[in-house]
Protein backbone atom coordinates (compact mmCIF):
# COMPACT_ATOMS: atom_id res chain seq x y z
CA UNK A 1 0.00 0.00 0.00
CA UNK A 2 2.46 2.70 -1.16
CA UNK A 3 1.92 6.30 -0.16
CA UNK A 4 0.39 8.47 -2.86
CA UNK A 5 1.90 11.94 -2.46
CA UNK A 6 -0.33 13.32 -5.19
CA UNK A 7 -3.35 12.66 -2.94
CA UNK A 8 -1.73 14.37 0.03
CA UNK A 9 -0.63 17.33 -2.11
CA UNK A 10 -4.03 17.69 -3.74
CA UNK A 11 -5.52 18.00 -0.27
CA UNK A 12 -3.02 20.75 0.51
CA UNK A 13 -3.86 22.66 -2.66
CA UNK A 14 -7.64 22.30 -2.37
CA UNK A 15 -8.23 22.77 1.36
CA UNK A 16 -11.19 24.97 2.20
CA UNK A 17 -11.16 28.02 4.41
CA UNK A 18 -13.50 28.29 7.38
CA UNK A 19 -14.84 31.85 7.25
CA UNK A 20 -17.75 32.21 9.71
CA UNK A 21 -21.10 33.47 8.40
CA UNK A 22 -20.90 36.46 10.76
CA UNK A 23 -18.15 37.92 8.57
CA UNK A 24 -20.62 38.33 5.74
CA UNK A 25 -23.25 40.25 7.69
CA UNK A 26 -24.15 43.55 6.07
CA UNK A 27 -22.33 46.44 7.70
CA UNK A 28 -22.57 50.21 7.36
CA UNK A 29 -20.27 51.91 4.90
CA UNK A 30 -18.17 50.30 2.18
CA UNK A 31 -16.10 47.13 2.33
CA UNK A 32 -12.37 47.24 1.57
CA UNK A 33 -9.93 44.36 1.22
CA UNK A 34 -6.26 44.63 2.14
CA UNK A 35 -3.72 41.93 2.82
CA UNK A 36 -0.41 40.24 2.28
CA UNK A 37 1.03 36.76 2.37
CA UNK A 38 1.27 33.55 0.40
CA UNK A 39 -2.39 32.71 1.02
CA UNK A 40 -3.79 36.26 0.94
CA UNK A 41 -5.26 35.87 -2.55
CA UNK A 42 -6.93 32.57 -1.61
CA UNK A 43 -8.48 34.19 1.46
CA UNK A 44 -9.70 37.21 -0.52
CA UNK A 45 -11.14 34.99 -3.26
CA UNK A 46 -13.15 32.99 -0.72
CA UNK A 47 -14.24 36.20 0.98
CA UNK A 48 -15.40 37.92 -2.21
CA UNK A 49 -17.42 34.88 -3.28
CA UNK A 50 -19.57 35.35 -0.18
CA UNK A 51 -19.67 39.09 0.49
CA UNK A 52 -23.09 40.68 -0.15
CA UNK A 53 -21.48 43.54 -2.09
CA UNK A 54 -18.26 44.01 -4.02
CA UNK A 55 -15.49 45.85 -2.17
CA UNK A 56 -14.94 49.53 -2.86
CA UNK A 57 -11.26 48.84 -3.54
CA UNK A 58 -8.41 46.73 -2.25
CA UNK A 59 -4.74 45.83 -2.43
CA UNK A 60 -3.07 42.49 -1.81
CA UNK A 61 0.65 41.73 -1.91
CA UNK A 62 1.47 38.20 -3.05
CA UNK A 63 4.67 36.38 -4.08
CA UNK A 64 3.01 35.31 -7.35
CA UNK A 65 1.31 37.10 -10.25
CA UNK A 66 -2.45 36.84 -9.61
CA UNK A 67 -5.64 38.51 -10.79
CA UNK A 68 -8.83 39.25 -8.87
CA UNK A 69 -11.73 41.49 -9.91
CA UNK A 70 -11.92 44.82 -8.05
CA UNK A 71 -8.67 44.12 -6.17
CA UNK A 72 -5.19 45.32 -7.08
CA UNK A 73 -2.62 42.56 -6.61
CA UNK A 74 1.02 43.57 -6.35
CA UNK A 75 3.84 41.08 -6.59
CA UNK A 76 6.32 41.19 -3.73
CA UNK A 77 9.52 39.35 -2.94
CA UNK A 78 10.01 36.44 -0.54
CA UNK A 79 11.95 35.49 1.58
CA UNK A 80 13.81 38.80 1.30
CA UNK A 81 12.05 42.15 0.65
CA UNK A 82 13.13 44.19 -2.37
CA UNK A 83 12.37 47.61 -3.89
CA UNK A 84 9.24 46.26 -5.59
CA UNK A 85 7.98 44.93 -2.24
CA UNK A 86 8.51 48.28 -0.54
CA UNK A 87 6.77 50.16 -3.37
CA UNK A 88 3.78 47.81 -3.07
CA UNK A 89 3.71 48.27 0.70
CA UNK A 90 3.59 52.05 0.32
CA UNK A 91 0.65 51.65 -2.09
CA UNK A 92 -1.19 49.57 0.51
CA UNK A 93 -0.41 52.09 3.25
CA UNK A 94 -1.68 55.04 1.18
CA UNK A 95 -4.93 53.22 0.41
CA UNK A 96 -5.33 52.35 4.10
CA UNK A 97 -4.94 56.04 5.03
CA UNK A 98 -7.69 57.00 2.57
CA UNK A 99 -10.38 54.66 3.96
CA UNK A 100 -13.16 56.65 5.65
CA UNK A 101 -13.92 56.10 9.36
CA UNK A 102 -16.67 53.57 9.95
CA UNK A 103 -16.03 51.55 6.80
CA UNK A 104 -15.17 47.86 7.08
CA UNK A 105 -11.67 46.63 6.24
CA UNK A 106 -10.98 42.94 5.75
CA UNK A 107 -7.28 42.26 6.19
CA UNK A 108 -6.22 38.93 4.62
CA UNK A 109 -3.02 37.73 6.27
CA UNK A 110 -0.86 34.63 6.05
CA UNK A 111 2.75 33.57 6.34
CA UNK A 112 5.15 35.31 4.00
CA UNK A 113 3.85 38.75 4.92
CA UNK A 114 6.93 39.42 7.06
CA UNK A 115 8.79 39.90 3.80
CA UNK A 116 5.95 40.89 1.47
CA UNK A 117 4.63 43.76 3.62
CA UNK A 118 7.63 45.90 4.48
CA UNK A 119 8.39 49.58 4.87
CA UNK A 120 11.83 50.16 6.41
CA UNK A 121 12.14 52.89 9.05
CA UNK A 122 13.92 56.11 8.16
CA UNK A 123 17.63 55.59 7.52
CA UNK A 124 17.40 51.85 6.75
CA UNK A 125 17.88 50.79 3.12
CA UNK A 126 16.33 47.70 1.55
CA UNK A 127 19.80 46.18 1.21
CA UNK A 128 20.22 46.50 4.98
CA UNK A 129 16.96 44.61 5.53
CA UNK A 130 18.05 41.89 3.13
CA UNK A 131 21.21 41.36 5.19
CA UNK A 132 19.15 41.16 8.40
CA UNK A 133 16.62 38.71 6.94
CA UNK A 134 19.34 36.45 5.55
CA UNK A 135 21.21 36.40 8.86
CA UNK A 136 18.01 35.54 10.73
CA UNK A 137 16.99 32.78 8.33
CA UNK A 138 20.38 31.10 8.56
CA UNK A 139 20.83 31.55 12.32
CA UNK A 140 18.64 28.74 13.62
CA UNK A 141 16.31 31.23 15.34
CA UNK A 142 12.65 30.26 15.75
CA UNK A 143 9.88 31.97 13.79
CA UNK A 144 8.81 33.73 17.00
CA UNK A 145 12.31 35.10 17.51
CA UNK A 146 12.75 36.14 13.89
CA UNK A 147 9.42 37.94 13.78
CA UNK A 148 10.07 39.68 17.09
CA UNK A 149 13.10 41.26 15.43
CA UNK A 150 11.28 42.00 12.18
CA UNK A 151 8.48 43.80 14.02
CA UNK A 152 11.01 46.36 15.24
CA UNK A 153 12.52 47.22 11.87
CA UNK A 154 9.35 47.99 9.91
CA UNK A 155 6.81 50.82 9.87
CA UNK A 156 3.85 48.45 9.36
CA UNK A 157 4.48 45.36 11.47
CA UNK A 158 3.76 44.84 15.16
CA UNK A 159 0.31 46.48 15.07
CA UNK A 160 1.44 49.68 13.37
CA UNK A 161 -0.90 49.19 10.40
CA UNK A 162 -3.79 48.85 12.86
CA UNK A 163 -2.98 52.34 14.12
CA UNK A 164 -3.67 53.65 10.63
CA UNK A 165 -6.97 51.73 10.47
CA UNK A 166 -8.05 52.47 14.05
CA UNK A 167 -11.24 54.32 13.02
CA UNK A 168 -12.44 51.55 10.71
CA UNK A 169 -14.23 48.31 11.48
CA UNK A 170 -11.16 46.10 11.04
CA UNK A 171 -11.48 42.33 10.59
CA UNK A 172 -8.25 40.33 10.27
CA UNK A 173 -8.69 36.98 8.49
CA UNK A 174 -5.60 34.90 9.24
CA UNK A 175 -4.18 31.53 8.24
CA UNK A 176 -1.63 30.57 10.87
CA UNK A 177 1.77 29.16 9.93
CA UNK A 178 3.21 29.64 13.42
CA UNK A 179 3.66 26.84 16.00
CA UNK A 180 1.22 27.51 18.83
CA UNK A 181 -0.96 29.67 16.54
CA UNK A 182 0.18 32.94 18.12
CA UNK A 183 -1.61 35.19 15.62
CA UNK A 184 0.46 38.21 16.62
CA UNK A 185 3.43 36.42 15.05
CA UNK A 186 1.80 35.50 11.72
CA UNK A 187 3.34 37.81 9.12
CA UNK A 188 4.83 39.74 12.06
CA UNK A 189 1.35 40.93 13.08
CA UNK A 190 0.73 44.18 11.14
CA UNK A 191 -2.80 44.49 12.57
CA UNK A 192 -2.27 42.91 15.99
CA UNK A 193 -0.77 44.60 19.04
CA UNK A 194 2.75 43.68 20.08
CA UNK A 195 3.92 43.26 23.65
CA UNK A 196 7.55 42.54 22.75
CA UNK A 197 10.17 45.29 23.00
CA UNK A 198 13.22 46.65 21.25
CA UNK A 199 15.24 45.16 24.10
CA UNK A 200 13.77 41.73 23.28
CA UNK A 201 14.79 42.17 19.65
CA UNK A 202 18.33 43.17 20.58
CA UNK A 203 18.66 40.26 23.01
CA UNK A 204 17.72 37.80 20.25
CA UNK A 205 20.28 39.28 17.88
CA UNK A 206 22.97 39.19 20.55
CA UNK A 207 22.12 35.63 21.61
CA UNK A 208 22.48 34.36 18.06
CA UNK A 209 25.70 36.34 17.63
CA UNK A 210 24.21 38.47 14.86
CA UNK A 211 24.37 41.93 16.43
CA UNK A 212 27.89 42.78 15.29
CA UNK A 213 27.15 41.44 11.80
CA UNK A 214 24.25 43.83 11.24
CA UNK A 215 24.41 46.99 9.13
CA UNK A 216 25.01 50.06 11.27
CA UNK A 217 21.63 51.53 10.31
CA UNK A 218 19.78 48.60 11.89
CA UNK A 219 21.97 48.58 14.99
CA UNK A 220 21.33 52.31 15.43
CA UNK A 221 17.56 51.99 14.96
CA UNK A 222 17.19 49.16 17.47
CA UNK A 223 19.46 50.82 20.01
CA UNK A 224 17.43 54.05 19.76
CA UNK A 225 14.37 51.95 20.55
CA UNK A 226 16.10 50.34 23.52
CA UNK A 227 17.04 53.81 24.78
CA UNK A 228 13.44 55.03 24.48
CA UNK A 229 14.11 57.52 21.66
CA UNK A 230 11.84 55.53 19.31
CA UNK A 231 8.42 54.47 20.59
CA UNK A 232 7.65 50.82 21.20
CA UNK A 233 5.07 49.09 19.00
CA UNK A 234 1.41 49.58 20.04
CA UNK A 235 0.45 47.23 22.85
CA UNK A 236 -2.42 44.73 22.54
CA UNK A 237 -4.29 46.64 25.26
CA UNK A 238 -4.27 49.97 23.42
CA UNK A 239 -7.37 51.60 21.94
CA UNK A 240 -6.35 51.02 18.32
CA UNK A 241 -7.72 47.50 18.62
CA UNK A 242 -11.17 48.23 20.13
CA UNK A 243 -12.96 47.83 16.77
CA UNK A 244 -10.78 44.97 15.64
CA UNK A 245 -11.90 41.35 15.19
CA UNK A 246 -9.37 38.55 14.60
CA UNK A 247 -10.30 35.21 13.04
CA UNK A 248 -8.00 32.22 12.59
CA UNK A 249 -9.41 30.61 9.43
CA UNK A 250 -7.33 27.47 9.48
CA UNK A 251 -4.38 26.04 11.34
CA UNK A 252 -1.82 23.36 10.68
CA UNK A 253 -3.46 21.16 13.32
CA UNK A 254 -6.85 21.36 11.62
CA UNK A 255 -5.29 20.65 8.27
CA UNK A 256 -3.25 17.72 9.56
CA UNK A 257 -6.50 16.21 10.86
CA UNK A 258 -7.94 16.46 7.32
CA UNK A 259 -4.93 14.56 6.02
CA UNK A 260 -5.31 11.95 8.77
CA UNK A 261 -8.92 11.29 7.77
CA UNK A 262 -7.93 10.88 4.12
CA UNK A 263 -5.20 8.37 4.96
CA UNK A 264 -7.54 6.49 7.27
CA UNK A 265 -9.96 6.06 4.39
CA UNK A 266 -7.06 4.60 2.39
CA UNK A 267 -6.70 1.85 5.01
CA UNK A 268 -3.90 3.09 7.22
CA UNK A 269 -3.86 3.02 11.01
CA UNK A 270 -3.30 6.70 11.72
CA UNK A 271 -1.63 8.78 14.41
CA UNK A 272 -1.29 12.54 14.52
CA UNK A 273 1.01 14.72 16.62
CA UNK A 274 -0.81 16.52 19.43
CA UNK A 275 0.89 19.83 18.72
CA UNK A 276 3.19 21.51 16.24
CA UNK A 277 6.86 20.78 16.63
CA UNK A 278 9.57 23.41 16.78
CA UNK A 279 13.25 23.32 17.52
CA UNK A 280 16.48 22.29 15.80
CA UNK A 281 15.93 20.25 12.66
CA UNK A 282 18.08 17.31 13.78
CA UNK A 283 16.04 16.99 16.97
CA UNK A 284 12.78 17.02 14.99
CA UNK A 285 14.12 14.45 12.50
CA UNK A 286 15.26 12.21 15.36
CA UNK A 287 11.79 12.27 16.91
CA UNK A 288 10.10 11.45 13.59
CA UNK A 289 12.53 8.59 12.86
CA UNK A 290 12.07 7.21 16.38
CA UNK A 291 8.32 6.95 15.80
CA UNK A 292 8.91 4.87 12.67
CA UNK A 293 11.23 2.49 14.53
CA UNK A 294 8.71 2.23 17.38
CA UNK A 295 5.99 1.14 14.95
CA UNK A 296 8.32 -1.43 13.41
CA UNK A 297 9.56 -2.84 16.70
CA UNK A 298 6.51 -2.71 18.96
CA UNK A 299 3.48 -1.56 16.97
CA UNK A 300 3.36 1.71 18.92
CA UNK A 301 1.70 4.18 18.71
CA UNK A 302 -0.24 2.30 15.98
CA UNK A 303 0.22 -0.97 14.12
CA UNK A 304 1.22 -1.43 10.49
CA UNK A 305 0.25 -0.31 7.92
CA UNK A 306 0.66 2.98 9.70
CA UNK A 307 0.47 6.63 8.69
CA UNK A 308 1.95 9.11 11.17
CA UNK A 309 1.45 12.84 10.65
CA UNK A 310 3.62 15.65 11.97
CA UNK A 311 3.49 19.41 11.41
CA UNK A 312 5.45 22.45 12.52
CA UNK A 313 8.53 24.50 11.63
CA UNK A 314 12.04 23.34 12.38
CA UNK A 315 15.07 25.57 12.82
CA UNK A 316 18.07 25.22 10.52
CA UNK A 317 21.46 26.73 11.20
CA UNK A 318 23.12 27.09 7.81
CA UNK A 319 26.86 26.50 7.85
CA UNK A 320 27.44 25.11 4.36
CA UNK A 321 27.22 26.73 0.95
CA UNK A 322 24.71 24.38 -0.63
CA UNK A 323 21.08 24.75 -1.67
CA UNK A 324 18.01 23.42 0.08
CA UNK A 325 15.12 24.02 2.45
CA UNK A 326 13.85 22.78 5.80
CA UNK A 327 11.83 19.93 4.33
CA UNK A 328 14.51 18.71 1.96
CA UNK A 329 17.07 18.71 4.75
CA UNK A 330 14.73 17.00 7.20
CA UNK A 331 13.96 14.31 4.62
CA UNK A 332 17.69 13.70 4.06
CA UNK A 333 18.38 13.43 7.81
CA UNK A 334 15.52 10.96 8.18
CA UNK A 335 16.73 8.98 5.17
CA UNK A 336 20.06 8.50 6.93
CA UNK A 337 18.41 7.67 10.26
CA UNK A 338 16.08 5.10 8.69
CA UNK A 339 18.59 3.59 6.28
CA UNK A 340 17.89 -0.10 5.82
CA UNK A 341 14.73 -0.14 7.95
CA UNK A 342 11.91 -2.23 6.54
CA UNK A 343 9.61 -0.37 4.11
CA UNK A 344 9.43 3.12 5.61
CA UNK A 345 8.58 6.18 3.54
CA UNK A 346 8.49 9.87 4.45
CA UNK A 347 6.95 12.83 2.66
CA UNK A 348 8.17 16.20 3.99
CA UNK A 349 6.65 19.24 2.35
CA UNK A 350 6.04 22.94 2.81
CA UNK A 351 2.30 23.51 2.49
CA UNK A 352 2.96 26.72 0.58
CA UNK A 353 4.70 24.72 -2.14
CA UNK A 354 7.99 26.54 -1.57
CA UNK A 355 10.75 25.03 0.54
CA UNK A 356 13.50 27.55 1.19
CA UNK A 357 14.97 29.46 -1.78
CA UNK A 358 14.24 26.57 -4.17
CA UNK A 359 11.62 25.53 -6.73
CA UNK A 360 10.71 22.43 -4.71
CA UNK A 361 8.03 22.00 -2.06
CA UNK A 362 10.01 19.29 -0.28
CA UNK A 363 11.05 15.68 -0.81
CA UNK A 364 9.88 12.09 -0.45
CA UNK A 365 12.32 9.41 0.70
CA UNK A 366 12.25 5.81 1.84
CA UNK A 367 14.51 3.61 3.92
CA UNK A 368 16.51 2.66 0.83
CA UNK A 369 17.13 6.16 -0.58
CA UNK A 370 20.60 6.61 0.90
CA UNK A 371 21.59 3.02 0.08
CA UNK A 372 20.71 3.70 -3.55
CA UNK A 373 22.67 6.93 -3.37
CA UNK A 374 25.80 5.14 -2.20
CA UNK A 375 25.52 2.74 -5.14
CA UNK A 376 25.54 5.83 -7.38
CA UNK A 377 28.75 7.00 -5.63
CA UNK A 378 26.90 9.81 -3.84
CA UNK A 379 27.79 10.58 -0.24
CA UNK A 380 24.61 11.74 1.56
CA UNK A 381 26.56 12.82 4.65
CA UNK A 382 28.59 15.28 2.60
CA UNK A 383 25.46 16.79 1.07
CA UNK A 384 23.95 17.17 4.53
CA UNK A 385 27.10 18.74 5.97
CA UNK A 386 27.08 21.33 3.16
CA UNK A 387 23.34 22.08 3.58
CA UNK A 388 22.96 20.88 -0.01
CA UNK A 389 19.90 18.67 0.29
CA UNK A 390 18.37 20.03 -2.93
CA UNK A 391 21.12 18.66 -5.16
CA UNK A 392 21.06 15.33 -3.33
CA UNK A 393 17.33 14.91 -3.90
CA UNK A 394 17.63 16.22 -7.45
CA UNK A 395 20.06 13.44 -8.34
CA UNK A 396 17.95 10.83 -6.55
CA UNK A 397 14.66 11.92 -8.12
CA UNK A 398 13.12 12.50 -4.71
CA UNK A 399 12.17 16.18 -4.99
CA UNK A 400 8.49 17.13 -4.83
CA UNK A 401 7.51 20.15 -6.96
CA UNK A 402 4.00 21.60 -6.80
CA UNK A 403 4.57 25.29 -7.42
CA UNK A 404 3.00 27.84 -5.04
CA UNK A 405 -0.20 26.36 -3.58
CA UNK A 406 -1.81 29.60 -2.39
CA UNK A 407 -1.81 28.19 1.15
CA UNK A 408 0.57 28.35 4.08
CA UNK A 409 0.04 26.04 7.06
CA UNK A 410 3.59 25.29 8.23
CA UNK A 411 5.43 22.15 7.14
CA UNK A 412 3.82 18.73 6.94
CA UNK A 413 5.40 15.28 7.29
CA UNK A 414 3.59 12.06 6.47
CA UNK A 415 5.42 8.92 7.63
CA UNK A 416 4.27 5.60 6.18
CA UNK A 417 5.35 2.33 7.81
CA UNK A 418 4.29 -0.94 6.16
Amino acid sequence: MPIKPDIVISKIISHSLDIPDSVFEKRSGNNWILGAGKASVSIATELMDSLPALPKDGILISPTHDYLDHIQIFKGSHPYPDEQTIAASYELLELAKSIPPGDTVFFCLSGGASSLLTIPPYGIEVEDLQVLYKLLLESGASIHEMNTVRKHVCDLKGGKLAQVLADTNLISLIISDVPGDDLSMVGSGPTIGDDSTFADAKDILVNYQLWKKLPLSIQTHIQLGVDGVIDENPRKSESYFINHSVLNLNSAGQFAETIRKELSVQGYSTWIAKKAYSGPIRKVAKEISAKAISVLSSGEPVKKPAALIFYGESEVQVKGSGKGGRNQELALICALSLEGQHNVQLLSIGTDGIDGPTDAAGAIIDSFTTLKARKKKLNPEEYLQNNDSYHFHEQMGTLIKTGPTGNNLMDLQVLIVE
